[in-house]
């Protein structure tokens, strides 16, 4: 059984003390074996049943940092390689199970507390009866493959990822989902702590924060920055992406750390539609992520590189082409659900925001009105001003509704002179203070003619339909025409 003993306090064995390299049975034939195993690369190891060595080639003592033999023969393999106790159990374990074990991967520091990856390859070595009297073995620095190996890895990871970004972003529609996607998406990404996305006013030539992980609600609300001024600014100006590796001893953007900033590296690219700038994206605070346990890295710093650059630029270019289709949609979105002289929602939007609100209001039993509106004698005031006049006067109606009623309120151009507003949550008397509203409010626009309104409303009761809802505040409506014009009546 073989069993590594800690040397705290221990005596060395006598055979140790006396002769601290192994002796050859036959000198003479292992001249050319001894040669090759003290100049190979490999680190090569003999020790006894309780894991003190006694012999070891150059290589095995360059790799752990000693200067000779001496420093390591005598000593313990659990004082030199298996220093985590955990690591030892393990490794014995096998060891015991099988005589031999390929190939097992530790984290070593060297004498000088550099931590390496060592590979260990043991064999039990066992007398004619089977007994373990001792244990070979061989040690390979491979710190630098596991870390080319894991650089690899981390691309093609991160090429991955982006091209799962690319999916999910070309389908967002929405701005605000936008913003929120590409935030959260980075920060997955680059693995880092702080991230903003900022865009230019054209008007203004400032940068705003429209996004943000890891920033302060202060900073996102106060932070404008001018083109051209500060780091940001700068790159937004220039047009190309920026990173440092250290702010303190960068030669063109030198000072010091900020307080609320855990590294001195960061990125910023810029967002271009075309040759056009118009955002940028910041990311800081990079988290390591090999090497220590998840509280140390969090307080560690590390640098950005080349790959985490190449990754940000390949994420501002899609994020660009996702910021032009949501300024298409919307455009397209709102010519087809906008009346294009009042600037209000038409029939189309009207009906399809009616069936929505009488689906919440069954869900949740609240209130739900209707209210129609027509323009009272709206053909004499065309034949008399002219049809541009008349236009003017439809324009200016849709501007009055939607400053009199709520936002939540849904107002619509219904046909010609005629108007409809839904009023969520909201009873027969609501929807009868919002018509009185609306009445005052054009009373007191000064048109070039008088212009008086009739109004008719209807309430949702029970499991009504659209067409009948729609059809009892038409009929409150022609009710109003009928007495007289100039009033509101509700269907009740």
């Amino acid at each position: 059984m073989i069993e590594f003993e800690e040397a705290l306090e221990r005596k060395k064995p006598t055979y140790l003390a006396q002769e601290k390299e192994i002796n050859f049975a036959y000198p003479e034939s292992q001249n050319i074996f001894r040669r090759l195993v003290e100049r190979g690369h490999v680190g090569i190891f003999l020790a006894d049943v309780k894991g003190y060595v006694f012999y070891v080639n150059h290589a095995f003592v360059r790799t752990l940092g000693y200067e000779t033999k001496d420093d390591v023969l005598g000593t313990n393999l659990a004082d030199i390689i298996f220093k985590n106790r955990l690591k030892r159990q393990e490794f014995l374990k096998k060891l015991n199970e099988t005589g031999t074990i390929p190939d097992y991967e530790l984290k070593v520091a060297r004498r000088d507390h550099l931590e390496i990856t060592l590979s260990v390859t043991g064999n039990l070595i066992e007398d004619s009866d089977g007994k373990p009297i001792g244990l070979e073995g061989m040690i390979h620095d491979v710190t630098e493959k596991n870390r080319l190996e894991e650089t690899v890895l981390t691309e093609k990871q991160k090429l991955e990822q982006l091209l799962e970004f690319d999916e999910t972003i070309s389908s967002i529609k929405e701005f605000d989902e936008l913003v929120h996607c590409v935030i959260d998406q980075v920060t997955r990404i680059l693995e880092v702590q702080k991230c903003s996305l900022m865009v230019l006013n054209d008007q203004t030539k400032t940068l705003s924060i429209v996004g943000e992980r890891g920033l302060t609600g202060k900073i996102v609300k106060e932070t404008r920055i001018k083109l051209g001024e500060m780091i940001s600014g700068a790159v937004a100006q220039d047009g190309q992406p920026l990173l440092v590796r250290n702010i303190e001893y960068d030669r063109k953007f030198q000072r010091n750390n900020r307080p609320t900033y855990l590294g001195r590296s960061f990125m910023i690219v810029p967002i271009k539609l075309g040759d056009r700038v118009v955002g940028v994206i910041n990311v800081a605070d990079k988290v390591p992520q090999r090497g220590f346990e998840k509280e140390i890295r969090m307080s560690r710093e590390e640098a950005f590189n080349e790959v985490d650059l190449r990754v940000l630029c390949a994420i501002a270019r899609e994020v660009s082409v996702a910021f032009e289709n949501v300024k298409l949609y919307k455009e397209l979105n709102s010519l087809a659900v906008t009346d294009p002289l009042t600037h209000i929602y038409n029939y189309r939007q009207f009906s399809k925001s009616l069936d929505y609100e009488i689906k919440r209001c069954r869900r949740n039993n609240v209130p739900l009105c209707v209210m129609m509106i027509d323009v009272d004698d709206f053909k004499a005031y065309n034949d008399a001003l002219g049809r541009p006049e008349g236009d003017a006067l439809l324009k200016s109606l849709g501007q009055i509704f939607q400053g009199q009623l709520r936002e939540v309120d849904i107002i619509c151009r219904y046909a010609g002179d005629e108007f409809a507003v839904i009023l969520p949550d909201t009873d027969l008397d609501g929807a009868r203070h919002a018509g009185r509203k609306i009445q005052d409010a054009v009373k007191r626009f000064g048109f070039r003619r008088e212009i008086t309104l009739s109004l008719g409303a209807a309430g949702y009761l029970g499991d009504m339909s659209t067409y009948r809802l729609i059809l009892n505040a038409d009929e409150a409506l022609y009710r109003a025409k009928k007495e007289g014009k100039n009033r509101l009546c509700v269907y009740e």
